[in-house]
């Protein structure tokens, strides 16, 4: 029998495969083409608007700046000063040119790049008199007001090309243009390959979900994966199982020092050197940020294992070197077994983690093995979590003690510190310590923070009808970085009624370290407002004195670790010449606290140091004992 087909048929049987492939192939590389460029067209125009905002910020921080140190100039109408001032923009080749008007708004000092016959005599010309900025699309205008004491004694005129801003943009477009074109070209060329190199790379790609990219340890993928079919063997065979949980102390702090680059280098040494201390048939991963777990088969006994785990924390010693630095890293680990421990794998993780958290409670640099109670200090520190958030909303057991500072020279009382205090009815007195630690965890440390501010503002505002008397107050990572933080200490400094000047603020140098690029303008801004800003427990972080030169801080506070031996212990000594000579020079101030002697005192006075602060003179009372303190 003839079977006969239409002509439609014919046609689409007549179109070979390859070609139907092709075209489909041709469709999704054209696709995928079109979505790269509309990726990299989104991509470039918000780089335009970041780079946009950030020159708008840094060229208020340069006008701020630069009108600080106008200001002498202007006030005494120092042309030639001013001038030698501007002129130093030209070191900013964005800049086109700067002008200086006095109060009438004429200029009498400018700089220009390049000659300007037409730059604007008056600030009325420049169309600047009631606008602070304006940015086009090729010059950036600013107007700042030069002030001395609140009064307003010209303004600073800057005018900034905007030429390398799209310059920038250009190579950057051309940049993610030509990766997204040899992106489309490795596509393609994926896609011709061979049945046999997919399936190369299909292997290839399950390597990498169960590699972590930095260290090429296992990654938490893979630790899951690796955990479950462990614990699954040791049930099946009644043998017992290992968990090691390891965190790096103090390495969010060391990567913000010296770069992420550098950090990543640090947890592949890291890695180097865990591979060297376990055995061969045990599993090391990283398990994210700095923490690594190690799997293993317990066939050790108990006092064995500890000293495994001890190994472990040994290995972190000595220093590492990573770009050009000697850094030293140490480390936390806490251990827990199956089935001892627990019965499953999300029980052992989470016991293994309690024992590590305890290692840094302890003081860190240390292995702790689980113990059935950790947790009753889990449960505690949950008890103490919600009591916290009552306390906050409707109690009136959290109170401020204040230590008294006093003024080296003549032992004149010049201010107070605020130190948190907690009475509970049910959990006694709980330690500012502990308190602390609990709210950050649980992320109560702002509203405890603002609690904090607020006591000890609303204190030291009734102190000063007997005469002005500062009150500093520390202030953490948290709080700083809060977008709300200006806005809520100048409320609150006017809602007590304490002037800004009798307020101090204290910042380890941890957090300074944790914000110093979101926190720079805030500290800034806090320093015009007459606030003054203390580094507390110097010489006990990782700050950089580059930094440190830049920030407006008013006070170094030397830690009470460097006090305790003194005048006896010769590194003291060295350390607390070191700081004064330090903060002396860079035209800060210095508190000494933890001065619990006579000879301590004496030997601090004798040093330079401006204010002490410590048991010999005062131990931290409440508000109104402080006060008969003062008035007696």
């Amino acid at each position: 029998m003839k079977i006969h087909t239409s002509p439609a048929a014919d046609a689409e049987q007549a179109i070979p495969q390859s070609l139907l492939s092709s075209r489909l192939m041709t469709t999704g590389i054209l696709t995928a083409g079109l979505a790269l460029l509309t990726v990299v067209l989104a991509l470039t125009g918000f780089d335009y608007w970041q780079t946009r905002q950030s020159m708008l910020q840094d060229s208020r921080v340069e006008a701020a700046i630069v009108a600080d140190n106008l200001s002498a100039a202007v006030m005494f109408h120092d042309t030639r000063a001013a001038n030698e001032t501007l002129s130093a923009l030209k070191a900013a080749p964005m800049v086109l040119g700067a002008g200086i008007y006095d109060a009438d708004g004429v200029l009498f000092a400018h700089y220009v790049r390049e000659p300007d016959p037409n730059f604007p005599t008056t600030l009325r010309l420049a169309g600047m008199e009631h606008v602070a900025e304006r940015a086009g699309m090729r010059v950036l205008e600013m107007a700042r007001p030069v002030e001395v004491a609140g009064t307003v004694w010209g303004t600073l005129y800057i005018r900034k090309s905007m030429a390398a801003v799209y310059t920038r943009l250009t190579v950057r477009f051309v940049s993610a243009l030509l990766i997204a074109l040899a992106v489309m070209a490795l596509a393609t060329a994926m896609v011709l390959r061979s049945r046999a190199a997919v399936r190369n790379a299909e292997n290839r790609l399950h390597a990498l979900a169960h590699t972590d990219a930095v260290t090429g340890t296992g990654n938490r993928h893979a630790f899951n994966e690796r955990l479950a079919a462990e614990i699954l063997r040791a049930s099946n065979l009644g043998s017992r199982l290992a968990l090691i949980y390891i965190d790096l102390d103090n390495f969010k702090t060391l990567n913000d020092t010296f770069g992420h680059a550098a950090g990543d280098g640090l947890l592949r040494q890291v890695a180097v050197r865990l591979r060297s201390a376990v055995r061969a048939g045990d599993s090391i991963s990283r398990l994210g940020g700095d923490e690594f777990a190690v799997i293993l088969r317990l066939d050790m006994n108990d006092e064995t294992l500890t000293r495994y785990g001890q190994r472990i924390v040994d290995i972190f010693q000595s220093t590492y070197t990573e770009v050009g630095q000697q850094v030293s890293v140490t480390c936390s680990a806490g251990i827990a077994t199956f089935p001892d421990d627990a019965s499953d794998r999300d029980s052992l993780v989470s016991n293994a983690d309690t024992a590590m958290y305890r290692a840094k409670e302890m003081g860190k640099n240390r292995c702790v093995r689980f113990d059935a109670s950790m947790n009753q200090a889990l449960a505690r520190r949950q008890t103490v979590e919600h009591a916290l958030r009552w306390e906050l909303e409707h109690g009136s057991g959290l109170a401020l003690h204040y230590q008294a500072l006093y003024r080296a020279t003549d032992r004149a009382l010049v201010g107070a510190e605020a130190l948190l205090r907690w009475t509970h009815p049910e959990l006694g007195s709980i330690s500012p310590l502990e308190v602390v630690s609990v709210a950050e965890d649980c992320g109560l440390i702002i509203p405890l923070g603002y609690w904090v501010l607020r006591t000890a503002c609303r204190d030291a505002a009734q102190w000063q009808a007997q005469g002005p008397l500062r009150v500093a107050v520390n202030i953490s990572a948290r709080q700083l970085g809060d977008p709300q933080f200006l806005e809520r200490v100048m409320d609150i400094l006017r809602e007590e009624g304490l002037a800004a000047h009798q307020l101090e603020i204290e910042l380890t140098e941890t957090v300074l370290m944790e914000n110093m690029e979101a926190g720079a303008h805030t500290l800034h801004r806090l320093s015009q407002l007459g606030i003054h800003l203390a580094i507390d427990d110097f010489g006990t972080g990782y700050s950089s004195l580059a930094y440190l030169r830049q920030l407006p801080m008013s006070r170094l506070k030397i830690d009470r670790s460097f006090v305790k031996d003194l005048p006896a212990q010769e590194h003291s000594r060295t350390i607390v010449t070191a700081i004064v000579a330090l903060a002396h020079g860079l035209g800060l101030q210095v508190t000494a606290e933890g001065v619990e002697t006579p000879q301590q005192a004496q030997y601090l006075v004798q040093q330079g140091c401006d204010v002490l602060q410590g048991y010999v003179f005062a131990r931290p009372l409440p508000a109104p004992q402080f006060v008969a303190l003062r008035a007696g």
